[in-house]
């Protein structure tokens, strides 16, 4: 897939869909996530950010949400979404061991808490990409922050 059709087929917004043909999605791990290691405080870096994806195909959208934790007093003040058309593995050692991006980005999204909706377009059948997340935790009592970056994955939308 070419990313101009990735990023047309992720910019179309407002428009009332006739007929949304996806009817399921589908993902696939790419990659691993990552973090620096335990902070000691409840765990708030140990536990890195993962994706959740759904389809709603009565409004032919797909929500996708950055979900990192939030106990503990730790705030999440950004979550970053990063989609791509193809996978990669670019190092990201100044985030931690190991760390990578798991996808060639061709954007990226700053999101609020909750799922992002994303409009689909509804006279396409099929439609995958790549997409990872980002989230900054901030622990309690500390103004050092640090990233934490989910795993890749292969969205598929049949």
């Amino acid at each position: 897939m070419k990313t101009t059709t990735l990023l047309a087929a992720l910019s179309v917004i407002g428009a009332a869909p006739a007929q949304c043909l996806f009817t399921s999605v589908s993902t696939q791990s790419v990659g691993e996530s990552c973090n620096f290691a335990s902070t000691g405080m409840c765990a708030v870096v140990a536990l890195p950010a993962f994706v959740d994806v759904s389809l709603d195909v009565a409004n032919c959208a797909l929500d996708v949400e950055v979900v990192a934790f939030e106990g503990c007093g730790a705030s999440v003040p950004l979550r970053i979404l990063m989609f791509g058309a193809q996978a990669a593995t670019i190092p990201l050692p100044d985030f931690g061991f190991s760390c990578a991006l798991n996808l060639l980005p061709d954007a990226f999204l700053a999101v609020a808490p909750g799922p992002t909706a994303l409009a689909l377009p509804p006279a396409v059948q099929t439609l995958s990409f790549y997409v990872q997340g980002a989230a900054l935790s901030v622990p309690p009592l500390s103004g050092e922050g640090w990233f934490t970056f989910s795993a890749g994955s292969l969205v598929s939308l049949q």
